[in-house]
């Protein structure tokens, strides 16, 4: 068996639902493949025992051959599950073949009987055939392992009908999908009427959409910024539709119906923001108003001092104090929303307002108020200690001591996580729809926001504005009503092309599975109905919203019967799947949760059937994730979503425990291993495999592992117990993967200790249930090496003005102006240079003060084992360019924008000359880029005095700068004349100097991936330049939603990655890059769409002026902050992902600050820091930290100065850094288990000294041995006839040889020309070739079916008159008997293709038909000269001794050239490029039929017999053959070898040359024999599927055709030798020629290619 720890074996049991948090490094995949193959063979577990067998359909296809019925169980009697019934989902489509790939390697190493010691193998005696394997193996091609996406177009794709309004089955591309969105919002706004608006597409009110599209227009101040929200909401509806949904909920459940469009109710808003606060509003509220009151209290018993003589001195009432007051004394609510407003009325007036906004607040300063020159002109009204007169000292001491304490346990509160989160809803509250007058505030305050006027003037006003209640939910309704009608325009855009998107499949797969109420009939079901379907709610698997339906629509029969229907499809849909294994679940979102918990709710009930299982759920569900390393947000991803499915599984499992049906199966506090012990129980108490000298094996069908211990290290057992709440967890199948083989011991304990602390709450910036907690990794990975922790902290301790002179280097660590992010680069480069390169590194040592060599390890570290991650692609380009400087192999996987890529503009500069030879800007980029070389000088000379010229080529080249330069243009000109204008870029990449500028294999890859995409462009716009440019111009409006640089890393280079791209990979060395930079934006990024999309909100920015700051709007600082605060969790996760991709050295890169000095007193590395909060660095900074802390490590430079060892941590707040790096390299003061050393680089001064070149160097280096090389070389002589010998080779298809021998021009078409051979139809043509009788399978399938039939049901002959009079190979003496006749072959063959009896009408009268015309026509053949062969029978003196079908040949045929020479085109001219010796024309397929003969002299004979059935489907007439097909009629004998009819003889010379070349193949197999042994070819026949008739070539015939077929092969030769050689064939002659009717190039509406009098008209 696989060896797996406790941990990982509780994960395979079967007989639970499972939910698998399994740490980064703990193995899930294995655990994944294991389970999912024990579900295949297990007999005993709860989805066999609990749950009917899936709608088993007999095996189809190939399968059927590898596993043939006799040598398998049938599958309706196979004890386990079915690929097929098992549903497996993985995030990425890598991650699903890397799945399949492991389960079918694992299926593959089974063995049903005992291993030999030394093979591979595992034996598992619930394997008792060994046809068993290859079926589970055959039923893993089609088996449902895919992502989500890939899961539902599975589901959908039969019922596309049921769903879809206008069905489409192609997936709209990368590229053309952000354009479509682009078109739509331009159609939105070209709508003027309602008739353009229903053209369009939008449905309903279209007036109402016209209002609302202008109201949005003006609020969010003009088209432009309202075109930048749609576009954002139109890329991500989905996330739009479900904060709709979530919004339907909040208003449902307050009792109130909403129909979407109608703006929110107020109060819907308000119970939003209080919602997150609601549990602790009350006590904290109420705290906080005792301690005002006691503050008040005592500012008030000195009153006259303290208040009175404020005012004076101030000259207002209208004070902070005063409003405090009222809010003490007279004003404190009793509504929770009231009191969430209060708290921020009371913040307000206790903190300066430009400290509360930067969240850098003290409430109550000094006990007292903000004073007057941070009061924001809003008079304190309360006078500090110093000002205060008029008292005794000791009086005013005591007030103002208790003024502070008070003060002090408020702004404690308030500052608090609590106060941070009620703050915030308060204020966003406020701002939405106040509930408190601010009577002790001027009115020309200007921290008093007024309302803005819902009359817009065209003047900006002056002062603080606030968007009102009314205006912000009349805002989200026109928001959501625009955004619906975009939809809607959108939809009919992708219908028009005949396209969908992932999103389509979405709401297709939730109306399939009745998660809503389906599109198609929402306008026809009641209103009510639709409203019921809607109302999904929280437990997804349940049916209750339709049995409310059902209830409603009893009134209308015709909405019942429809909806009953559906819902007997879903019951169907869930009856086909027992059992879901759900990978990376912490990055689903609730959408997909929503529609893969609809599969697990009740089945459709059969009579049969077992009872059903106790739990809600019918298949046996596993969830596998890590939330830890949820960081798809931007894909609605929540952790949320993985948080309550494992609450649903504990609590289903809670149930499922007095399950009596799996009592036997469970043992207490322990799980089941589903794999047998030994010999499975089946033979005997002990197992057959032992030796007999060893111990005996127990042999049991199963084992149990305990649940109570914890993961034994390998190779011992240890009984460490976990925690009984743990042990709880894992019972109910809550099961956590902690044993991490990934990392190495020290580095990975190391790395728990900092996740600790990252994960802690204390840096919750709110509260709330999207965090991840902290999970210790054990380190299991069987390996004794240490691992190495690095900080490459970029300081920059001297600096000097950057010297001007070009050719010498200016280092940028000596640059003072030099941005941080390149010192980290040069800094990664060169440490990296040092690393491969194994030399020696230098440490600053502060006590010796001078740096102290470290030794280079000689560990072998390689390009390939090193991966670099960043947060953002921004800066790569840099970062390549540092790391190719210094010699280091290295490429991303993307580099942001593929048209913005400096090899891919000078390719756009030739496709704009191309595409307009008249544009001037067109002819300077081309002149200029690296394509031709032309200097400034040149460039100013020619276009100076050139104006316009209607061709610039032209002007190109009479000024071209060289000879060469002068031929490659004139060549490429000549080829846009000809339109060929992917030759051109062809050219430009073979023979211009374009990747010699950009050299590195990037820009190679991107030139690739540019040249692809212009030509699919091409082929879906008829490839005209102008087109394709212009296509191409709009994708670079789009930005990062255009075509990315997308690379693929070659096997020897370091990668370069983002956090996200490196999920689930791992490396031995792990750079992480930028760690002081990742988050520092997220919020501008987050808003730059003017508009957020929360789980719980849409809000758009409002802005009406440009020209003014925007109003406050409390909708949108709640959107904004409840996402900051899930952006910086996520940020978080993004962290330990970074980290845990390690296996043996992590470097971590970023300085909080970049400046350092050396410190007199130490000459310690000194420096400051204060870390955004938000980034990485903080977080790296604080986990250092933690490690001291936690250990208690005196002294550390990690500690800030106030942190004490008995309290808890503080915030991690501004500090000076003080280091030896070479002191904590001996020690790195982490205490504890940790890493004991830390490598800290700080300058380049750490590293030897590599020599390097400046740009300009070496671009005059580079054009020197250009020179150089031009100058020494010689021009190729176009008349030297010495070329290389070459020979060429053709691949070509037997079938197309007759085609072309009647029409040579259609191969010069196709292979010269490259045109497709099919017909070109218009759009909506009538002439496409109707498809025949629904009642039959297409030509080629009906084809295929009747060689199969023939394959399997044809006797062979090789017994009845064996031996053979000459040696045949075992295949064609296979015992085969006469199935020809027999109905049960004829149902196996339609089987191996799909076609069953079951399915709707339409398929069961297919299979009929095809099943009645399949038998019919074999016994025409059983009736034929081949049939009597088959038996043994002897005709025409030809005794048959065996047979053989399907037998594969290889032919080749060898054309010798003379003269013949492959010209091509060079930088100097037309050249010879080759000599063409010979031409080797390949020929490989199956013959259908070949049999083995000798007649009575002893002579033995082969002969090829292919079938044909020409006209056995429509045309054929099964019932009298004189009024069917010409090819039925038979005119004298039945067993004639000859042709006896026009039509015989027409199908015969129709394919005489493929026959001849099957017969020649045959010829060639029997001459590499001895001649003693070689059978003599007779001539080859036809079998004539209509008649069952066998007609052949005579012996004249036969020559002949030999003849022709080798004057056609010899042709086809030259015309592949040199195309250019070869005359263009000639058309056919005559009008109505019959080859010509036949030639795809001809049918269709558009005729390529016709006889010559079509031609000639």
């Amino acid at each position: 068996m696989i060896s797996f720890n406790n941990s990982q074996i509780l994960g395979l049991d079967l007989d639970k639902h499972i939910a698998l948090d399994a740490g980064a490094g703990t193995g899930k995949t294995a655990v994944m493949a294991e389970r999912y193959v024990q579900h295949l063979i297990s007999a005993e577990q709860r989805a066999t025992i609990l749950l009917p067998n899936g709608p088993r359909e007999p095996l189809e296809g190939h399968g059927a051959l590898r596993a043939p019925a006799r040598e398998r169980t049938d599958l309706k009697s196979w004890p386990g599950l079915l690929p097929n019934e098992i549903v497996a989902i993985t995030f990425t489509k890598k991650a699903a073949a890397e799945l399949k790939s492991r389960i079918r390697t694992r299926l593959a190493l089974t063995r049903s009987t005992s291993v030999p010691k030394g093979e591979k193998g595992i034996f598992d005696p619930r394997i008792h055939r060994s046809g068993d394997l290859e079926m589970l193996l055959s039923g893993l091609d089609e088996a449902p392992i895919s992502t989500i996406d890939a899961f539902l177009s599975q589901l959908l794709s039969p019922h596309l009908d049921l769903v879809a309004i206008n069905p489409t089955r192609e997936q709209i591309s990368e590229v053309r999908s952000p354009l479509l969105v682009k078109e739509t919002i331009r159609s939105a706004w070209r709508i003027r009427t309602s008739n353009d608006a229903r053209e369009a597409g939008v449905r309903g009110d279209v007036n109402e959409f016209i209002a609302a599209r202008n109201r949005l227009a003006i609020l969010v101040g003009g088209q432009a910024r309202a075109e930048v929200i749609l576009t954002g909401m139109l890329n991500t509806s989905l996330f739009v539709e479900e904060s709709k949904r979530s919004m339907k909920k909040r208003i449902t459940q307050r009792g109130l119906d909403w129909d979407g469009i109608e703006p929110i109710d107020s109060e819907i808003i308000l119970d939003m923001f209080l919602e997150p606060a609601e549990a602790i509003i009350d006590s904290f509220a109420d705290k906080l108003h005792g301690d005002l009151n006691s503050w008040v209290d005592e500012a008030l018993s000195q009153s006259p001092a303290f208040v009175g003589a404020c005012e004076v001195e101030q000259g207002t009432h209208k004070t902070r104090f005063n409003h405090l007051v009222e809010l003490a004394r007279h004003t404190y609510p009793n509504t929770k929303a009231e009191k969430l407003q209060w708290v921020w009325m009371v913040s307000l007036a206790a903190a300066s307002y430009s400290s509360l906004i930067k969240d850098e607040m003290k409430f109550f300063p000094k006990g007292v108020l903000p004073q007057v020159n941070h009061s924001n002109e809003w008079m304190p009204g309360l006078f500090p200690k110093s000002k205060v007169k008029g008292i005794p000292g000791a009086v005013k001491n005591a007030v103002a001591s208790n003024l502070v304490t008070h003060g002090a346990s408020m702004n404690k509160l308030l500052c608090s996580q609590d106060g941070r989160l009620v703050r915030l809803l308060g204020r966003s509250s406020f701002l939405f729809s106040p509930m408190f007058d601010l009577n002790f505030m001027e009115d020309d305050c200007p921290l008093r926001a007024h309302p803005l006027d819902d009359e817009l003037t065209d003047i900006a006003p002056s002062g603080k504005l606030r968007i009102t209640d009314k205006q912000q939910t009349k805002v989200l309704a026109d928001l959501l009503l625009v955004h619906y009608g975009c939809q809607q325009i959108l939809t009919l855009k992708k219908v028009n092309e005949g396209v969908h998107d992932f999103d389509d499949v979405q709401r297709l797969a939730a109306d399939l599975l009745l998660a809503r109420c389906p599109d198609a009939v929402r306008f026809e079901y009641p209103q009510k109905v639709v409203e019921v379907l809607d109302s999904l709610d929280e437990e997804p698997w349940l049916d209750l919203h339709i049995s409310s339906a059902m209830t409603l629509a009893q009134e209308h029969p015709k909405c019942l019967a429809d909806l009953q229907q559906r819902f007997s499809v879903l019951q169907t849909l869930r009856r086909r799947f027992c059992a879901f294994i759900i990978d990376e679940y912490q990055d689903t979102n609730p959408a997909h949760f929503r529609l893969l918990s609809r599969l697990w709710g009740r089945r459709g009930k059969h009579s049969d059937d077992p009872e059903r299982p106790l739990g809600p759920w019918d298949p046996t569900v596993c969830v596998v994730g890590d939330m830890k390393q949820s960081i798809y947000r931007f894909r609605q991803a929540e952790v949320t979503v993985m948080r309550r499915t494992v609450e649903s599984i504990k609590s289903i499992n809670q149930i499922e425990q007095s399950e009596s049906r799996l009592a036997h199966l469970r043992k207490a506090n322990h799980g089941r291993d589903p794999r047998p012990i030994g010999a499975g129980g089946e033979i005997g108490s002990f197992s057959n495999q032992h030796v007999s000298t060893g111990p005996k094996v127990e042999s049991k069908p199963w084992d149990h592992v305990c649940a109570e211990f914890e993961d034994s290290p390998k190779g011992q057992k240890t009984y460490v117990q976990v925690s009984p709440e743990r042990l709880k967890r894992r019972i109910l199948g809550h099961i956590d993967l902690t044993s991490n083989h990934r990392t190495l011991h020290n580095l990975m304990r190391t790395m728990n200790g900092i996740f600790d602390d990252v994960f802690d709450g204390r840096h919750y910036t709110l509260p709330g249930d999207w965090h991840a907690e902290a999970q210790e990794l054990k380190p299991a990975r069987d390996d004794d090496k240490l691992g190495v922790l690095e900080w490459l902290v970029p300081l920059q301790t001297a600096t000097q003005t950057p010297s001007l002179d070009l050719s010498s280097i200016s280092p940028v660590f000596a640059n003072p102006n030099a941005k941080s992010i390149h010192l980290e680069h040069e800094l990664i480069a060169l440490r990296l240079h040092s690393l491969l390169t194994n030399r020696n590194t230098k440490l600053w040592d502060s006590e010796s003060s001078s740096f102290a060599e470290i030794e280079g390890e000689s560990s072998n570290i390689l390009p390939k084992d090193i991966t670099i991650l960043v947060h953002s692609r921004k800066h790569i380009p840099d970062l390549l360019q540092r790391l190719e400087l210094k010699g280091i192999p290295v490429i991303s996987d993307r580099q942001g924008e593929l048209l913005k890529r400096p090899v891919v503009r000078a390719l756009m500069a030739i496709l704009h000359l191309v595409a307009y030879p008249g544009s001037k800007f067109a002819a300077v980029s081309v002149a200029r880029s690296p394509i031709l070389g032309f200097s400034d000088e040149q460039i100013h000379n020619i276009f100076s005095s050139r104006k316009i010229a209607d061709n610039w080529w032209t002007v190109l080249h009479d000024n071209a700068p060289t000879k060469r330069a002068k031929t490659l243009v004139k060549h490429l000109a000549d080829l846009v004349t000809k339109g060929a204008v992917h030759q051109v870029l062809d050219v430009i990449l073979d023979h211009s100097d374009l990747l010699i500028a950009y050299p590195d294999d990037t820009s190679r890859q991107n030139a690739e991936l540019w040249c692809g995409l212009v030509y699919n462009i091409g082929s879906e716009y008829g490839h005209e330049p102008t087109e394709i440019y212009s296509h191409l111009k709009s994708l670079q409006g789009l930005a990062n939603k255009g075509p990315q640089a997308i690379t693929i890393p070659s096997g020897g280079a370091v990668r370069i990655m983002t956090i996200h791209g490196a999920k689930g990979l791992q490396s031995k060395v792990v750079v992480v890059a930028g760690m002081f930079h990742a988050g520092k934006s997220d919020s501008s990024l987050a808003a730059r769409n003017n508009v957020l999309v929360t789980p719980e909100i849409v809000s758009g920015r409002i802005n009406p002026w440009s020209s003014r700051d925007r109003p406050y709007d409390g909708l949108w600082e709640f959107a904004k902050n409840m996402d900051g605060a899930q952006r910086q969790a996520e940020r978080r996760r993004e962290f330990y992902v970074a980290l845990t991709r390690v296996k043996d050295r992590l470097i971590v890169v970023g300085s909080p600050n970049t400046t350092s000095s050396l410190e007199e007193s130490t000459n310690n590395l000194f420096f400051k820091s204060k870390p955004s909060m938000k980034t990485m660095g903080a977080m790296w900074m604080d986990g250092l930290r933690h490690l001291s802390y936690k250990n208690k490590v005196k002294d550390s430079p990690w500690l800030l100065p106030n942190d004490d060892f008995n309290m808890p941590l503080e915030a991690y707040g501004e500090t000076n850094v003080s280091i030896n790096p070479y002191s904590l390299f001996m020690n790195s003061m982490f205490g504890g288990e940790n890493i004991d050393s830390i490598r800290i680089y700080h300058s380049p001064e750490c590293f030897d000294i590599i020599s390097e070149e400046t740009p300009l160097n070496r671009w005059k280096n580079l054009e020197s041995r250009a020179t150089k090389l031009i100058d020494k070389s010689k021009p190729i002589d176009t008349e030297d006839d010495s070329n290389l010998l070459v020979q060429h080779g053709v691949r070509m298809s037997a079938h197309g040889l007759d085609s072309t021998f009647q029409c040579p021009r259609r191969h010069w078409l196709a292979e010269i020309k490259g045109w497709n051979a099919e017909p070109f139809y218009l759009r909506n043509s009538n002439n496409i070739t109707k498809k025949g009788s629904d009642n039959f399978a297409s030509p080629t399938l009906f084809g295929t079916l009747m060689h199969r039939l023939l394959e399997v049901g044809l006797k062979n002959p090789a017994y009845a008159n064996s031996p053979p009079i000459l040696p045949l190979p075992e295949s064609w003496k296979n015992k085969n008997d006469n199935r020809l006749g027999d109905e049960k072959t004829v149902e196996e063959v339609l089987l191996e293709e799909g076609f069953t009896t079951s399915g709707t009408s339409q398929e069961k009268k297919k299979t009929s038909s095809l099943k009645k015309r399949l038998a019919h026509l074999s016994k025409l053949v059983d009736n034929g000269l081949i049939g009597r062969f088959a038996q043994g029978e002897e005709h025409h003196n030809r005794i048959p001794e065996g047979l053989r079908t399907e037998l594969p040949f290889f032919y080749q045929n060898i054309v010798k050239m003379s003269d013949v020479y492959r010209m091509g085109f060079t930088i100097d001219g037309l050249s010879k490029l080759a000599n063409v010796e010979h031409v080797e024309i390949s020929f490989d397929g199956r013959a259908d039929l070949v049999l083995a003969f000798r007649d009575q002299e002893g002579q033995g004979y082969l002969q090829i017999s292919d079938l044909k059935t020409t006209d056995c489907r429509d045309n054929f007439n099964p019932n009298d053959p004189n009024s069917g097909s010409p090819l039925q009629i038979v005119q004298g004998d039945l067993l004639d070898l000859y042709p006896q009819t026009e039509a015989e003889k027409e199908i015969l010379h129709e394919h005489r040359l493929q026959l001849t070349l099957y017969s020649m193949a045959l010829e060639a197999i029997e001459s590499d024999k001895p001649v003693d042994e070689r059978r003599k070819i007779l001539p080859p026949s036809i079998l004539i599927g209509a008649s069952g008739r066998s007609v052949e070539l005579t012996e004249k015939q036969y020559e002949d055709a030999k003849n022709d077929l080798q004057n056609h092969l010899n042709w086809i030769a030259e015309l592949a030798a040199e195309p250019e050689s070869v005359m263009e064939p000639e058309r056919l002659e005559g009008e109505e020629n019959s080859t010509c009717m036949k030639c795809p190039f001809y049918r269709g509406d558009i005729k390529l290619c016709g006889p010559k009098q079509d031609s000639e008209d």
